[in-house]
């Protein structure tokens, strides 16, 4: 399960390099406007892997209480940091910050479906 996980990090962390490869073409704030898309969606899910990850094994109340919590604070992570992003970020280009946000989110679901095919 653990090396399934690094595989998903893994795979999100190459589409956000490429994201923001391909976004510099259209100019720098493009390129780092999808880099913080991409860190708004990656640096929650990391949290998440870490803190389930941590408990795997326990007994199953343990785990469950612990995996709703990190998903409580996983998505109330990624609201404070595009807050963050949109708050104190000028210039800022925000078809390209959801552009990464969404290829992260993506490249996640590709990840845990590969996880399921092994």
């Amino acid at each position: 399960m653990l090396k399934g996980s690094l595989k998903s990090l893994r795979i999100q962390s190459l589409v956000a390099f490429a994201l923001v490869l391909v976004s510099l073409l259209a100019g720098p704030v493009a390129a780092y406007s999808s880099l913080f898309g991409s860190l708004a969606v990656y640096l929650p899910g990391l949290l998440f892997t870490v803190m389930v990850m941590r408990k795997l094994g326990s007994d199953s109340t343990t785990f469950l209480r612990t995996a709703v919590l990190a998903e409580f604070g996983k998505l109330t992570l990624t609201a404070v940091l595009c807050a963050v992003v949109f708050i104190w970020v000028k210039p800022l280009a925000p078809g390209f910050f959801f552009l990464g946000m969404i290829g992260v989110l993506v490249a996640g679901w590709i990840g845990l479906a590969l996880l399921f095919q092994e």
